[in-house]
């Protein structure tokens, strides 16, 4: 026989005890062991028992359990209460009060009449108040469901005997509400704060955010995770009504609440260990309730819109390919008679094939008659067009007030498009997304066309340069497109001679022209060891104004006061900053002056 030590904590002293009558310690089984824990030792421990088998072990065994615990180093006490018939024992670690109620002698109850159950309390928050007695002219939060929307049932000694011959609409009921039972998934946690949503002992306080417990609506009640209310709230179990004069929310049971604690009640199903995290993952709505019914409408009609959107997209992808197919057939004839060797080669509209062509060729009969219907088409559309006035021809623009490069909308079509030319029928514009990837070009008429109040002011093929005084390197706008705001791609060719692409904010980007840069100063100057550049500011405030650049500052600007950068008027008072440079800086730096006289005289 194997020797066994003597334990050396108290959970080593308790674990073993509880283990040699049968119960399995761990999460998810019989008992788990708790305590602070100083300085690697648990002091004041205590036994947390998982399930009812395990208190009901407990409470069998207490006295032999608490001798054989006392007689070794760590004695525990192990009390016995009573909630009910459920037995609630304890076992802590030292000599503390010990309680052994008996259990309590159940007598035959009227089935109209329910047990309260304790309120259960909430482990995200210590409790308020201690709980109150339920009046019995209310409903307890813990009674059954059945007596909360049930008639009055028959007295105990006035119950009717099975009936072997009961009609069908019972049996299917009863199978009815066995299988919403199993459905549910509830925990006793969740059943119990349905059954006080139910008794109305449950509400939301708008001032302090939370729910809370309270049998008493003049007290604050106990607190109760919202987190762990919103599963049985999206199922349709429970439902907040609107604030009443105390400025609190109710949270009522719903219909298809009171029938689940009706079922939960009835049919005693097993209920379902639930951990902290697992009580708050959605639940399923009640079987063949009303949450469940309002679901599957909205999905019907949801499946009913996806039917008639996918048949209708259907057609139109059946008409588009017969168009292409119809349109194949006559480029074709177009081909094999032209004798056209380019396979992106368009055929042109209004062509048809001479009488030669359809010998030679051997056409076929309704290709040519589909060609010559198209041209008789075309014709008669330019005769109607020419009839009209002159001055209408000549007033009537199919562009709009469009330009290639604009950013607008399209009438049908989602998201922003960019214009980006014309195509060979009048009025249809060559569209791009507006968009950094997937560009996929589309045709769209200038009728559709919808300006944007917020479009960019700058456009494809744009000269642009940064709002930056020392900005003089322009670059050329690409694409244009939203990103949080508006940006531009633009592309800069480098002194090195590469192509450099950027994306700016369009905001910081200020249009200019190849003149303005074909023209801007830009004078080299030098004196002894100094080299610099006058150069013309572009953009800016300090546009036309000159900055004076030295090499001998990093090729940074002269400043007059401190660190403010010199802006000059003219050329002749950037020289006569120039020359004050390279003479040491001495005294005062020269003020803007257009007056070369002026300058030679201060000098």
């Amino acid at each position: 026989m194997a020797l066994v030590s003597a334990p050396r904590t108290p959970s080593v002293a308790v674990a073993r005890e509880l283990r040699q009558l049968g119960l399995q310690q761990g999460p998810g089984k019989d008992f788990r062991v708790a305590g602070a824990i100083v300085r690697g030792e648990r002091n004041h421990t205590y036994v947390l028992l998982l399930n009812d088998d395990a208190r009901q072990v407990v409470a069998d065994h207490a006295d032999d359990l608490e001798q054989r615990l006392a007689a070794g180093p760590f004695p525990f006490t192990v009390s016995v209460r009573y909630h009910g018939d459920r037995p609630e024992p304890s076992i802590h670690n030292g000599h503390m009060e010990r309680i052994r109620e008996e259990r309590p002698t159940v007598e035959a109850a009227p089935a109209d009449e329910a047990a309260p159950v304790e309120e259960a309390p909430d482990e995200d928050a210590a409790p308020v108040e201690e709980p109150t007695a339920v009046d019995t002219a209310e409903e307890a939060p813990g009674a059954p469901a059945a007596a909360l929307d049930a008639p009055a049932a028959t007295p105990a000694g006035d119950e009717p005997a099975d009936d072997v011959d009961a009609p069908q609409d019972d049996y299917k009921e009863q199978y009815k509400q066995q299988c919403q039972a199993a459905a549910l998934c509830w925990s006793t946690k969740q059943a119990n704060h349905v059954r006080a949503a139910a008794a109305g002992h449950l509400f939301r306080d708008d001032f302090s955010d939370s729910f809370r417990w309270s049998t008493d609506r003049k007290k604050t009640g106990r607190r109760v995770s919202g987190s762990f209310l919103a599963p049985l709230q999206t199922a349709g179990f429970l439902a907040l009504t609107e604030p009443g004069a105390d400025g609190r929310r109710v949270v009522e049971a719903t219909a298809d609440g009171r029938r689940g604690i009706h079922v939960f009640d009835l049919h005693t199903p097993e209920p379902t260990v639930r951990n902290h995290s697992q009580e708050r993952m959605p639940l399923t709505p009640l079987m063949w309730g009303e949450e469940a019914d309002r679901r599957t409408r909205e999905f019907n009609a949801q499946e009913q819109q996806r039917r008639v959107e996918r048949d209708a997209w259907w057609a139109g992808h059946q008409e588009a390919t017969a168009a292409e197919e119809h349109e194949d057939r006559l480029r074709a004839a177009w081909v094999k008679a032209e004798g056209i060797r380019n396979h992106f080669a368009r055929r042109p509209k209004g062509w048809t094939p001479t009488a030669e062509q359809i010998t030679e060729h051997q056409l076929a009969p309704d290709v040519v008659a589909a060609l010559r219907l198209e041209a008789a088409d075309i014709y008669a559309a330019a005769a109607e067009a020419a009839a009209g006035s002159e001055a209408t021809i000549v007033d009537a623009d199919p562009w709009g007030d469009h330009q290639p490069g604009d950013i607008v909308t399209i009438d049908g079509r989602p998201g922003d498009w960019e214009l980006m030319s014309h195509t060979e029928k009048a009025g249809v514009w060559t569209v791009e997304p507006a968009q950094r990837e997937r560009r996929t070009k589309g045709t769209a008429e200038t009728a559709a066309l919808r300006p944007l109040p917020d479009a960019p002011h700058v456009r494809r093929g744009d000269l642009v340069l940064q709002a930056f005084p020392e900005q003089t390197q322009a670059a050329v706008v690409g694409n244009v497109y939203r990103q949080g705001r508006w940006v531009a791609e633009k592309e800069a060719i480098t002194s090195d001679g590469e192509i450099r692409t950027m994306t700016s904010d369009v905001s910081t980007l200020v249009v200019v022209t190849r003149e303005q840069l074909d023209q801007a100063i830009n004078i080299t100057v030098e004196d002894g060891e100094h080299r610099g550049q006058i150069i013309e500011v572009l953009v800016t405030r300090h546009a036309g104004t000159f900055r004076v650049r030295c090499q001998c500052l990093d090729g940074m600007e002269i400043c007059r006061d401190g660190r403010q950068v010199a802006y000059c008027d003219s050329v002749d008072s950037a020289r006569a900053l120039w020359d004050w440079h390279t003479a040491g800086q001495v005294g005062p730096a020269p003020e803007d002056s257009t007056a070369p006289a002026a300058l030679v005289g201060s000098a």
